[in-house]
């Protein structure tokens, strides 16, 4: 096989000739939501005078990561709001001494109820200050396609390295799409506005990508690719990870400062992967329960993810006994299970939900695991259990970007 980066070339024109209107149509019958979810009638939009707490409660509702904002007096789109824009909101306003060298090594660690009181008091702020930048597009566009939007709006075509904590560009993981619509009415008629109508993730692209698999992966050779063999394995020492004892809000102040999506929670320096922290964790965190991010990781993420709902391991046996709960009002009343009280995480946190593949994991796999499972992180793992990679959307998408040469399958190579 030739360079497998350069054997996408196929999954890459079909981006580049997808209408981003023609996808707008097609994108909403691929998402998958529960049904005991409320149903999303438009796209959820947030005013600037909104307050945080309100925010997150909106976000919650609909188990969402982030929503586009608009001022609040002229409805004019002003950027995307997330979980994480409010939890570095709550960093920098109210413990930025979190974020300075050695702090946490030599002041007290914070309680939980003194973590709910301020976060209480922060989340009646509005989230005019807290919302980053986003591309705006517009529906209409009879000219823009979904590979313009990978490489221009999500900013997934230069390097990783570029993308670095001291540089002013940022990956996108959406973008928000509006129209002209009728607005206020007038005697002379309504008077159009600017309306957000839609919001393009980079998980909506992948699943378009999954929902045409079958004729990608016949012409494209990167498709069946492993994973190490697109260069995606970037070896244990370079994979963030942080024990389970570590509180959540130590861990958060280091995902802001080191510009990190995600971290790998481990049972103690050196041990295998046991679970993750990433926003898709923070889902559902609302102000009243802003004290549970002063717990170790471990104990908050099997409070976020109770075992009724079950785990989502993949291609990684996990032993351990039945899985424990945790509860927000044991937390506070210190009334945690023994193997969390004595650290022993890999007993607490077996059958955690965490998504994994092994370096052999092919490029399509990937894609379908992600897409399927709903998630933004596949850990990639030594048959001993210790991470050696992590994939996500932007890894992938930047590996068609770069793609630069189409070589479809013969038939006598497609056995």
């Amino acid at each position: 096989m030739e360079d497998p980066k350069k054997c996408l070339a196929a999954t890459k024109k079909l981006l580049e000739e997808t209408k981003l209107r023609t996808a707008l149509v097609t994108l909403p019958s691929l998402q998958v939501r529960s049904d005991a979810l409320p149903k999303l009638h438009e796209t959820i939009k947030l005013k600037s005078n909104t307050t945080v707490a309100e925010a997150l409660k909106v976000l919650a509702a609909y188990n969402i990561l982030s929503a586009p904002a608009v001022d609040a007096s002229t409805n004019e789109y002003i950027g995307i709001i997330d979980v994480m824009d409010t939890l570095n909101g709550l960093l920098l306003s109210v413990y930025p001494e979190l974020l300075r060298e050695g702090y946490v090594q030599t002041h007290r660690r914070l309680s939980m109820t003194e973590l709910e009181t301020i976060g209480l008091d922060f989340s009646s702020q509005t989230i005019a200050t807290l919302v980053h930048g986003g591309d705006l597009w517009y529906r209409g566009d009879r000219e823009s396609t979904l590979y313009e939007v990978v490489q221009s709006g999500f900013r997934v075509g230069l390097p990783p390295k570029v993308h670095s904590p001291h540089h002013h560009l940022r990956v996108h993981h959406r973008i928000a799409v509006f129209d002209i619509l009728p607005g206020e009415e007038t005697p002379d008629g309504p008077i159009p506005e600017w309306q957000i109508t839609d919001v393009v993730s980079q998980t909506d692209i992948l699943r378009l990508l999954a929902s045409k698999m079958d004729v990608l992966a016949a012409k494209d050779q990167g498709m069946g690719a492993s994973i190490a063999e697109l260069g995606m394995i970037q070896g244990i020492d370079a994979v963030a990870t942080a024990t389970a004892d570590t509180p959540v809000i130590l861990i958060l102040a280091r995902m802001h400062k080191e510009k990190l999506s995600g971290i790998g929670i481990i049972g103690h320096p050196g041990g295998k992967l046991l679970g993750n922290l990433s926003a898709s964790d923070l889902r559902g965190l609302i102000p009243e329960k802003f004290g549970a991010l002063a717990l170790p990781v471990g104990a908050f993420l099997l409070m976020m993810h109770p075992s009724n709902a079950g785990g989502m391991h993949h291609h990684i046996e996990k032993k351990g006994e039945t899985r424990v709960n945790v509860t927000y009002e044991d937390a506070l009343l210190d009334q945690l299970p023994a193997s969390v009280k004595e650290g022993r995480w890999d007993e607490a946190l077996a059958g955690l939900p965490l998504l994994c593949c092994t370096p052999a994991t092919t490029l399509r796999e990937a894609i379908e695991l992600l897409v399927q499972q709903g998630k933004h992180r596949l850990y990639c793992c030594e048959e001993s259990g210790h991470a050696v990679g992590v994939v996500t959307p932007t890894d992938i998408l930047r590996a068609i970007v770069l793609a630069s040469k189409y070589e479809p399958l013969s038939p006598s190579s497609n056995k």
